[in-house]
């Protein structure tokens, strides 16, 4: 994946994929909905002086048609509806990565075992 390109993380918690995104040189964006890891996250991006994009709002209101990469690390009950979202909304050549849970209906492109779950690829 070429330098600059752009990595969503949906649900991304207080960060640290998105702060490992921009290290290895990506331009990330992460959606947090829950306020306190949305808050940690924000906090950790000032002392970082970061240049992350970090969103306090339900990722379902937004397109990602200019996503190189999404990233997933959500819980199974919610993966068929994220399916849902990002179907038709993502560019061609794009990858979903999620951790731990299979996006019902898509086909897999790669699993990766990693512990203590896999992690699951699709190219768009």
């Amino acid at each position: 994946m070429p330098k600059n390109s752009v990595v969503y993380d949906l649900g991304c918690g207080d960060g640290r994929f998105l702060f490992l995104a921009e290290k290895l040189g990506y331009r990330a964006v992460g959606y947090e909905l829950s306020l306190y890891p949305f808050i940690k996250c924000l906090l950790k991006k000032i002392i970082k002086r970061s240049s992350i994009k970090i969103v306090n709002k339900n990722f379902h209101k937004d397109n990602f048609f200019n996503a190189d990469v999404v990233f997933l690390f959500l819980v199974g009950r919610v993966m068929e509806e994220v399916g849902k979202k990002l179907n038709g909304n993502l560019k061609k050549g794009a990858l979903v990565i999620s951790y731990g849970f299979k996006i019902p209906n898509w086909d897999l492109f790669k699993t990766i075992k990693t512990e203590p779950s896999e992690t699951f690829i699709y190219k768009i």
